[in-house]
């Protein structure tokens, strides 16, 4: 049996670790809310799972939850993160409890460096109707002041687009940068939990916003800005190319939803959420392989195009589910070789019919092909 990867990859030497799995709020669009059962995690299994992301060469862990700051011992959690040797101490949080300056100081102290806060709106208005929870825009705000004044902290901000925000996105950022802010993660809409059941108020169709979406994309050739997204996809991204996601965060995404794949790849046991959200998904794609694979045992690589230099392989692979191949391995298999993208300048190429677009990785690394002309005799 193949070796399994880490849950940090090789290029991020990242370890995620839930704290909890409460919140006190109720976001419109989170879709972790049926995991939601009001508890912790115990100190043991805390412990036990910052081993583990040690032992696999993590020097970066990234605290969520639920509310990870709920948790009743986050302090020492962080305190035990840096003396297990970890060099980078992140947490993604709603930013709430660093409204209060002592346990923010205290967090710091014990070795937090990063605070990503999850900042939806540029009003209490609307940030407060999508979470749900009065008085979280003021009191989230206070935190992040709070923390910006704190020197050598690393400050960023997450935010969810959606229906009831994407017409302001650009406001929100200029108002977040504003405050101090020069670092944010977009993050398109997932289509599980809360975010499902209310999807008919917060999903929104991206290509009718793509004025407002290109407005808020353009602050990223700002000199002082750093723009990640998340879960957008590449079709939304033309003039962007770099902005999309990295195809190694491909491994978080399937992390996410393992039980499920795993019982696919196993058993050949669909997953439960296939059918109507599927065209909402980031997964589609791949769940779309994974389904080929399952049913036929084999996925080839797609054809690279004429308009990018040939490769020494004489033959691009193919992927074949033995008793020794993995899931994780078909995922670096599909993101090398099935990750593919046509862009706007594709249908002005000669050889757009049949292409199967560019890899992913070109795009972010090169941006989009100059497109072939027709021949002419």
């Amino acid at each position: 049996m193949a070796s399994k990867l880490p849950s940090c990859t090789s290029t991020s030497r990242r370890h995620w670790i839930r704290l909890t799995r409460v919140c006190n709020q109720r976001c419109l669009f989170c879709h972790d809310r049926p995991n939601q059962n009001g508890g912790a995690a115990p100190w043991a299994k805390i412990r036990a799972d910052l081993k583990t992301g040690r032992r696999n060469r993590c020097s970066r862990i990234i605290l969520s939850g639920g509310e990870p700051t709920l948790h009743p011992r986050f302090i020492d959690i962080v305190a035990l993160a840096r003396d297990l040797g970890y060099s980078h101490i992140q947490v993604i949080t709603n930013g709430r409890m660093f409204f209060y300056t002592e346990f923010l100081d205290r967090a710091i102290a014990a070795g937090l460096r990063e605070i990503t806060f999850s900042i939806h709106g540029h009003t209490a208005r609307l940030h407060d109707a999508q979470t749900r929870a009065p008085g979280s825009f003021a009191q989230a705000i206070v935190g992040l002041r709070n923390a910006l004044a704190r020197r050598g902290l690393i400050v960023s901000a997450d935010v969810v687009v959606n229906r009831m925000n994407v017409s302001q996105l650009k406001d929100i950022l200029l108002f977040l940068i504003g405050l101090g802010v020069r670092e944010f993660d977009l993050l398109h809409f997932s289509p599980f939990g809360d975010a499902w059941r209310n999807r008919r108020r917060i999903f929104y169709d991206a290509a009718a916003h793509l004025p407002q979406l290109r407005q808020a994309l353009a602050l990223s050739r700002r000199p002082d800005i750093t723009l990640w997204t998340n879960r957008l996809p590449a079709r939304y991204l033309d003039g962007f190319e770099s902005l999309i996601q990295p195809p190694e965060k491909l491994h978080d995404e399937v992390t996410g939803r393992r039980a499920d794949l795993r019982d696919w790849w196993q058993e050949a046991k669909p997953l439960p959420c296939r059918g109507a959200r599927c065209r909402y998904c980031f997964l589609e794609d791949f769940c779309r392989d994974l389904a080929s694979l399952c049913r036929d045992g084999r996925v080839p690589a797609k054809e690279l195009p004429a308009c990018l230099p040939r490769t020494s392989l004489r033959r691009p692979p193919t992927f074949i589910k033995t008793q020794e191949a993995d899931l994780d391995g078909f995922v670096r298999f599909y993101t090398r070789y099935r990750y593919f993208h046509k862009g706007g300048t594709c249908v002005r190429c000669a050889r757009r019919s049949g292409c199967a677009g560019v890899p992913i990785a070109h795009l972010r690394r090169a941006g989009p092909p100059k497109p072939l002309q027709a021949a002419h005799g």
